[in-house]
């Protein structure tokens, strides 16, 4: 898919999603949808700015990305765990999109892995600052983990208390960065071996 494709296509389907929202009058929803939205297109005009050229399996990480963490946020306060995987895969998918802008650099395999292991764990502190600092100043419950109370949508039982919340989200997200970086290696062993033994079969 060339820039073109890509433009008018996250163009189209966001113009339309949006529409559709605003006819239905869905405030919340709509809200949703265009941090969605927002999240999409900032990922597309940096593509675009700095000619990464992603491919279409990273718009599918993004996506992915931004489908769980803010389209279905109201998840967030029915499910005790949800938060808890989400910080586990997103860092997953996060380290796949770094190793990618990382990998055509004149780096060894090694390098590659920890800058982009860093760039993932220092993001994750960026955002539970961004947490907090929102929270003090519009109270959003973006800290601790609430559950709905089942006698109404608008009243919320703290079932995690913010710091332990917090660092288990930190916990979680490392260990998804671990995940890529293990898995990421086995794979170039794996990689490596094949091209030996088809060089050694080969010459």
């Amino acid at each position: 898919m060339n820039k073109k494709q890509k433009r008018w296509t996250i163009a189209i389907i966001s113009m339309t999603i949006l529409l559709i929202l605003y006819l239905l009058k869905n405030y919340s929803l709509f809200i949703r949808v265009a941090g969605f939205t927002v999240g999409l297109t900032i990922f597309y005009v940096l593509d675009d700015i700095f000619k990464i050229d992603f491919k279409i399996r990273h718009y599918i990480y993004i996506i992915i990305i931004l489908a769980f963490g803010i389209l279905f946020s109201p998840l967030y306060f029915i499910s005790e765990n949800y938060d808890k995987i989400l910080h586990f895969i997103s860092p997953i998918f996060a380290s796949a999109l770094i190793f990618y802008l990382v990998n055509d650099k004149n780096l060894t395999f090694q390098w590659k892995l920890l800058i982009t292991f860093m760039f993932v764990v220092s993001f994750l502190a960026i955002h539970e600052m961004g947490e907090y600092l929102m929270d003090l100043l519009w109270d959003l419950k973006l800290q601790g983990v609430y559950i709905r109370d089942v006698s109404g949508f608008e009243k919320f039982h703290l079932v995690l208390p913010k710091n332990d919340d917090t660092m288990i989200d930190m916990l979680m997200g490392v260990a998804g960065g671990i995940t890529f970086v293990v898995g990421k290696t086995i794979t170039n062993l794996f990689k490596r071996k094949k091209e030996l033994f088809n060089f050694s079969i080969f010459p």
